[in-house]
């Protein structure tokens, strides 16, 4: 993950899914990004008073809300509501576009975003990276925690961490070494040091900057330990995991780790990675309402 100069937001115009667009904009004025807002037209039961409009009338009125958001009428900003499931439509527009990065509103219990399922399927249909939003963003990302395992996919996230973070804040690397239930702490004894092979490659030829960085290693089952240390840290504001973005069923869309710590996280989340799934979605390619920097 690179400079992120494309964000692909996914709304659908409720007031519970505003999290998402304030930290889509903020994100996209904070680095210097354009934004563009996709609205998936459902059909069926699901079906909304606006899924009956014409995607030219959804547009605009979701050019309305970006309008009402601080800092959007600075921005680059396009919005397209497209007919199929969102995750086919945001997969399908985030190639089309580049994406840099993708963004959906995460729900937690009694919520009404978008269904972890969904952010999943979203995940799985494009590899490209996907942040999840709960908390409502009162500023620019100041903590984030990346859990390691130092696979391949610990270098990716690592990086993304740093493009979230581009100045002042705290980089938490966190490395749970899986244990058997039935030890303790007091049974297996290890430290920072004893990972030291495995941190040095992810931080050779970083360049931190006014960043903090540091490395850490718990003891434990990893999904309950990186939930842990995200509560029990008050800087924590994202966590960034590494995903093979592999398809299956239920709950090992994404992987279970990933998938229980999205689950699970008091924060928002970042899936980074991902081998994608069939792009051939049936979504067409409706260019949308287009703004420009000035007044909404």
């Amino acid at each position: 993950m690179n400079a992120i100069k494309h964000i692909l937001l996914a709304t659908d115009l409720e007031p519970h899914s505003d999290r998402a667009m304030e930290r889509a904009v903020m994100l996209a004025g904070q680095l210097g990004a354009d934004l563009t807002a996709l609205y998936a037209i459902r059909t069926g039961a699901e079906r909304g008073i606006l899924d009956n409009l014409p995607p030219h009338h959804i547009e605009a009125e979701m050019l309305r809300h970006l309008g009402s958001v601080p800092g959007a009428r600075e921005l680059a900003l396009m919005t397209v509501a497209a007919k199929g499931p969102v995750e086919e439509a945001m997969a399908h527009y985030a190639e089309l576009w580049k994406a840099d990065l993708m963004v959906a509103g995460r729900a937690q219990p009694s919520d009404g975003l978008l269904s972890v399922t969904t952010v999943e399927k979203i995940s799985v249909a494009s590899p490209r990276p996907l942040l999840a939003v709960t908390a409502k963003p009162f500023g620019p990302y100041a903590g984030v925690l990346v859990p390691v395992d130092f696979s391949p996919l610990s270098h990716p996230a690592l990086r993304a961490a740093l493009v979230m973070i581009p100045t002042v804040g705290a980089i938490d690397l966190l490395h749970v070494h899986d244990v058997p239930s039935a030890l303790t702490s007091a049974d297996v004894a290890v430290s920072t040091e004893d990972f030291a092979d495995g941190f040095a490659p992810l931080l050779r030829g970083i360049q931190a900057g006014d960043r903090l960085i540091t490395t850490g290693v718990r003891l434990g089952a990893p999904i309950a330990e990186i939930v842990r240390a995200a509560q029990e840290s008050s800087q924590t504001q994202l966590i960034v995991m590494g995903s093979s973005g592999r398809s299956g069923l239920g709950r090992a869309l994404i992987g279970s780790v990933a998938h229980e710590v999205l689950e699970r996280a008091p924060c928002d989340v970042l899936i980074v990675g991902g081998n994608g799934m069939d792009k051939g979605g049936r979504v067409p390619a409706h260019q949308g309402n287009r703004l420009e920097g000035g007044p909404l």
